[in-house]
C-alpha cells in the first residue's frame, strides 16, 4: 500500500508580517518611527532596532503598536493586508467638504449633514 506524503503547511512569521504592516501604516499615514516610539514609551533608536533587525517584540509592544494605529492585533498580523484596505473607502481619497468649500471650490453651501 502506498502512502502519499503531503508537505507541512508553510509557517507564517507573524512578527515579520506585523513589522511589514507597521512600515506600511507609517508610510501611508505620513508618520515617523519616532511618533510610534513616543507612543510606545521607547527611544526612537530602540524601536528602529526592533523594526530593522528582527528583534523579538513583546506582546505588549504589538498591542501598543496596534493601538497607535487604531487597528486590532489581528489586522496588524494579517499577511494579506493591503494599502487600499488601510486607506478605507476601497482606496478612494476622502474629501473634507469644509476644507474644499473654504478654498473656493464648487461647494458654496454649508457642509452637508449626513443622517444615519
Amino acid at each position: 500500500m502506498t502512502e502519499t506524503l503531503t508537505a507541512p503547511p508553510a509557517v507564517i512569521d507573524y512578527q515579520a508580517v506585523a513589522i511589514g504592516n507597521i512600515r506600511m501604516m507609517l508610510s501611508l499615514r505620513g508618520l515617523k518611527q519616532s511618533d510610534l516610539a513616543a507612543y510606545m514609551g521607547k527611544h526612537r533608536q530602540n524601536l528602529n532596532r526592533m523594526i530593522n533587525t528582527g528583534a523579538q517584540w513583546s506582546f505588549n509592544d504589538m498591542c501598543r503598536a496596534a493601538q497607535f494605529f487604531g487597528v486590532s492585533i489581528d489586522t496588524l498580523m494579517r499577511p494579506d493586508l493591503t494599502q487600499s484596505e488601510l486607506k478605507g473607502n476601497g482606496g478612494l481619497p476622502v474629501v473634507n467638504v469644509d476644507d474644499f468649500r473654504l478654498r473656493g471650490g464648487a461647494w458654496k453651501t454649508p457642509a452637508m449633514v449626513l443622517a444615519a
